[in-house]
């Protein structure tokens, strides 16, 4: 191949990588540090309000495409309209607007705050207990987080309504292979683990 073909190709290569690497804010996971996640919580504070109320957060890393984030959320934990928000690149897309159906409830009975209901930094640890879990069970050294979801359920199983927030975790080894879903209650309890 000829030189400058070949030096051609490297330097574009190399200015699509940084492209993406600094138009992404690629560094690490929400999930990977106690300050990622309080620049989640920022994040989320000023697009949606502090007395938001969601109905699901989903967090997934990718190491080229950075932080991408998925929200139902509600600017009013008393109200019940339900915005459905999708995050990546730097950048917020509003992707629909629902309602939710209340039978004499109110909508803060089926949406969490990150205010005064749960406290998200607790998933750090959450995703590093998850890992070392994969990490025996799978008998590996590397492992990574794929991704992170709160998710209110539909129907009531408890009149506390922090019973029916679930945190789901799934994991897979650093090669590939097997994804683990590892399942939480609120208090970060283990409920479930499955390929």
């Amino acid at each position: 191949m000829n030189p400058m073909k070949f030096f051609s190709i490297v330097i574009s290569m190399s200015a699509i990588v940084g492209f993406f690497a600094c138009g992404n804010n690629v560094g690490e996971a929400y999930y990977d540090s106690n300050n990622q996640f309080s620049d989640l919580v920022k994040d989320l504070n000023e697009q949606f309000s502090e007395n938001a109320g969601y109905q699901s957060i989903m967090i997934s890393y990718d190491e080229i495409m950075g932080n991408t984030i998925l929200v139902k959320v509600s600017r009013d934990i008393n109200k019940n309209k339900i915005e459905e928000w999708f995050y990546m690149n730097g950048a917020w897309d509003k992707k629909a607007d629902t309602t939710l159906q209340l039978e004499n409830k109110s909508p803060s009975d089926f949406l969490f705050s990150l205010k005064n209901d749960y406290d998200i930094s607790k998933l750090v640890d959450l995703v590093k207990n998850s890992k070392n879990r994969v990490k025996d069970e799978l008998k590996v050294n590397e492992v990574v987080c794929k991704s992170v979801n709160l998710l209110m359920r539909n129907k009531r199983v408890s009149e506390n309504k922090m019973d029916d927030l679930i945190t789901q975790i799934t994991i897979e080894p650093l090669e590939g292979g097997i994804s683990y879903n590892l399942s939480y209650d609120a208090e970060g309890n283990l409920k479930d683990m499955t390929k």
